[in-house]
């Protein structure tokens, strides 16, 4: 029988994600309950849950939202998390990607942006690294990019978690 994901240490958990990676075990209960709990321990403030319920919020109003709207969500000082935000998305991707969800973060956005949706050159190409990870083919960038934002805002306007 399995350790209660509560139970391990954050190194634990670290190669519980680790083994499920080198397994191809994307899709694990297990899996996705380690990656809930390490983002939750790491989070410097930021809460996996609050920014989840954010991210489908505005999804579902079709808008894009800002990096620093997802400290404020979590109750958490912008200052000192603006590091944290991009591990933090990195694991949300890698969880909405384990459930068959679209790449969540994919309208999370510089304020400068949140209009448009545009990514900065660096973000989009740390976006684009996590989605690689995770084998997705990807010949144009920016179309990726708004692929993602769309089937972010049908998931969220179905309301039904995606296969």
């Amino acid at each position: 029988m399995a350790k209660p994901i509560g139970d391990h240490s954050d190194q634990q958990l670290r190669n519980v994600i680790d083994n499920h990676r080198k397994n191809g075990k994307l899709n694990a209960p297990y899996y996705l309950d380690a990656l809930d709990e390490l983002a939750r321990r790491k989070g410097h403030g930021l809460d996996f849950q609050k920014s989840f319920d954010l991210i489908r919020k505005a999804a579902a109003e079709r808008r894009f939202l800002s990096y620093k709207e997802l400290a404020d969500a979590s109750g958490a000082e912008w200052s000192k998390v603006r590091y944290a935000v991009n591990g933090h998305l990195g694991d949300l991707i890698d969880y909405a990607h384990g459930r068959g969800w679209p790449l969540l973060s994919a309208i999370v956005v510089n304020q400068q942006n949140v209009a448009t949706g545009d990514m900065e050159p660096q973000t989009l190409s740390g976006f684009v690294e996590a989605a690689r990870a995770l084998e997705y083919v990807i010949a144009d960038e920016k179309a990726f990019l708004g692929e993602q934002q769309e089937r972010v805002f049908a998931w969220a306007a179905t309301n039904v978690e995606p296969e």
